[in-house]
């Protein structure tokens, strides 16, 4: 909400319907109390003044968006792991359904070669895991 100069000038209804929007906003995040809300609103709508008007957005930030934090080096370390590991249940699992649907139609229970790709590589997970670990705890 642009105010002029001079805080003394009469107020229109765009002017008021600016800050009613701002109020509303200020409320939708949380900022004003519902009796604060509504006790402001009416104030609004009876202001005569841009200084009237002022009084009621004063204690409200003026840019209410928060920039976004960058994730931290172990909280993007943390995110690549659980995606690693997601991958490797998600293999995990598609192998063993072929082996389960082959057994299911050949007899016998067949060589299990499922652990051919899920051993191997969920042992560089734990090891890549655990460093990761190490790594965070001494840093720390």
């Amino acid at each position: 909400m642009q105010f002029v100069n001079d805080p003394e000038l009469r107020a229109g209804d765009a002017d008021r319907d600016a800050t009613i929007s701002e109020l509303r906003e200020a409320y939708a995040e949380g900022r004003l109390l519902p009796e604060e809300f509504n006790d402001r609103l009416d104030r609004a709508h009876e202001a005569k003044t841009f200084a009237d008007l002022r009084a009621l957005t004063t204690d409200l930030p003026r840019e209410t968006a928060i920039a976004p934090q960058e994730p931290s080096e172990s909280a993007m370390e943390r995110r690549k792991l659980r995606s690693a590991w997601a991958s490797w249940l998600g293999v995990g699992v598609l192998v063993n359904i072929i082996w389960f649907a082959t057994w299911m139609g050949s007899g016998p229970a067949p060589y299990y070669w499922p652990i051919w790709v899920v051993g191997p590589w969920g042992g560089a997970m734990v090891i890549w895991t655990l460093s990761s670990r190490a790594e965070r705890s001494s840093d720390d």
